[in-house]
């Protein structure tokens, strides 16, 4: 059982009780036998059988004309149900945020995590002595498209054909005379620290 249910099977068994203890307390007030202290009659309301206690005095006719009880008891009944109504509040308001952070996170998990390299383009380090005719030779062989040419770095950023993917493409490019290096395009986001990731030969 969860707490919740707990608290109900609690909060209708104390009523059902105080109820039927002013029942009995009118009885015996009745026959002038041994009365029910009126602390124990006020305390089974505090300890949340208000309801009965309140059904009881209007339906024995018990107590209503003590003030302690015509006032006390009805005091007590609204504070209870106030209670009630601030805990159902909090409660609500926990579920809701627990929702909105659930919905939040599964919001999230829809977005798809931008990659860390280009699925396209490559970038290829050459020697200088070598110069960069065989590289461009191999770049009209394999039908890639020359995306920026580097000409300080002796680089080149290369996309690779439709046909091919890009790691089959780099490893090509990796046997071609002249070239030292062959690396990723990599993505860098501002919030991300600058790392250089080189792919050697």
């Amino acid at each position: 059982m969860t707490a919740n249910q707990l608290t109900l099977i609690y909060l209708a068994a104390i009523n059902v009780i105080t109820f039927f203890i002013y029942g009995i307390d009118k009885w015996k007030a009745r026959r002038s036998k041994w009365r029910i202290p009126e602390a124990t009659l006020l305390g089974l309301a505090i300890v949340g059988g208000s309801i009965g206690a309140w059904l009881g005095m209007k339906t024995w006719h018990h107590k209503t004309k003590h003030k302690k009880f015509k006032y006390g008891i009805p005091l007590i009944l609204i504070v209870q149900i106030a209670l009630v109504i601030l805990c159902s509040c909090r409660t609500t308001s926990s579920a809701l945020n627990k929702a909105e952070q659930h919905s939040a996170t599964e919001q999230a998990d829809t977005i798809p995590v931008m990659a860390e390299h280009s699925p396209d383009v490559f970038l290829v380090m050459y020697d200088a002595e070598t110069g960069k005719e065989p590289l461009l030779k191999a770049i009209k062989d394999y039908g890639c498209e020359v995306v920026y040419d580097y000409k300080i770095i002796n680089g080149m950023a290369l996309k690779k054909p439709r046909s091919k993917s890009l790691e089959a493409t780099m490893q090509h490019f990796k046997a071609v005379k002249g070239v030292l290096t062959v690396e990723y395009d990599h993505i860098t986001r501002l919030t991300d620290p600058v790392k250089p990731r080189l792919e050697t030969k």
